[in-house]
């Protein structure tokens, strides 16, 4: 008699028997040796995700498992190949009747959201020029909604629910030690700078009821998030008869964060507070990139090559 497991993918163990909620990551149909019809799923949870294969697919099972979609599942977790893999015995599209913790079956970020949203609010109001101050105070207001779920990007780093706020939450905890370190630095321009550099992402992307990414709008694919920020930026402070210098101040920051051509900046930091808001993009995102990596690697050994860094690969050290 088999026994059912409840189980986080990271747990999972060949042999297991588990049954549980999933989200689809991948969901695609493809034809076996023997000419029948199976999908290729990818499941996962917060913990990580697993391939998972249902064979024998009947017509319309692409579009009943869709990606994006959450599931209720039984599996028997094999080898294939040295990775875990699922052959899904049993599944089943969820209900709106189920209570379903969407953040425990994607990965998220790992601080509450309105903890963080918190956080950013009240590094605004302590923004001591008004005009700074009452600009990102409009911005995360009108958008607080996509700010508590938006991911930073479909790939690569912080690519989790809710990860384009803990992407500016790490951010402006860096940005308040680098002010103490350099007191003259303009800590109002580069606090709104921290907070609004990857503002233009929520109309760059689309997204899924999970609080992933699907992927790009027509005005993301066409202009990027840098150009879309500076929209957002000029709209508000237009709005709120924000002096211009101020406004080309917070928009060159934006503009400039990417600092090279070929990743989207026309125009390379012209003041330190830009220069600070560039190496805090940088250091955040390819060290959560590094994290990551780090999470699946045993001590000792290097781990897989991380694509958004040039395929490098990292050591963990003992």
């Amino acid at each position: 008699m088999n026994q059912y497991n409840p189980s986080k993918v990271s747990k999972m163990s060949k042999g297991d028997y588990v049954c549980g909620y999933f989200y689809l990551k991948t969901s695609d149909v493809r034809v076996s040796n023997q000419n029948s019809r199976y999908l290729d799923m990818t499941y996962c949870d917060e913990s990580g995700e697993i391939n998972a294969k249902m064979w024998n697919a009947d017509d319309g099972d692409e579009i009943l498992f869709r990606a994006g979609t959450i599931v209720f599942s039984e599996c028997y977790v094999k080898e294939f190949q040295g990775q875990l893999q699922l052959r899904v015995d049993t599944v089943r599209r969820t209900t709106d009747s189920e209570d379903i913790d969407v953040s425990g079956l994607v990965p998220s970020a790992p601080v509450d959201p309105a903890e963080m949203f918190g956080y950013v609010r009240r590094i605004s109001e302590s923004i001591t020029d008004a005009d700074y101050r009452r600009l990102v105070l409009k911005i995360i207001g009108d958008h607080e909604k996509e700010l508590m779920v938006f991911p930073a990007a479909k790939s690569f780093h912080h690519s989790i629910r809710s990860g384009l706020l803990y992407h500016v939450y790490t951010m402006l905890r860096g940005a308040r030690h680098y002010k103490e370190l350099y007191p003259k630095l303009n800590g109002d321009l580069l606090y709104a700078g921290v907070i609004l550099h990857d503002i233009g992402k929520i109309r760059e992307m689309e997204l899924m009821d999970c609080g992933l990414v699907s992927g790009y709008t027509v005005e993301g694919q066409l202009l990027g998030h840098i150009t879309l920020g500076i929209c957002i930026v000029d709209a508000a402070a237009s709005a709120l008869a924000i002096p211009r210098s101020k406004t080309v101040a917070i928009e060159h920051m934006i503009l400039s964060h990417h600092y090279e051509p070929e990743y989207g900046s026309p125009k390379k930091p012209a003041f330190p507070e830009a220069e600070v808001l560039h190496y805090l993009d940088i250091a955040d995102s390819r060290l959560y990139d590094m994290e990551q990596a780090l999470s699946n690697t045993k001590p000792g050994e290097f781990s897989e090559k991380i694509n958004s860094l040039e395929k490098r690969t990292v050591l963990k050290l003992g």
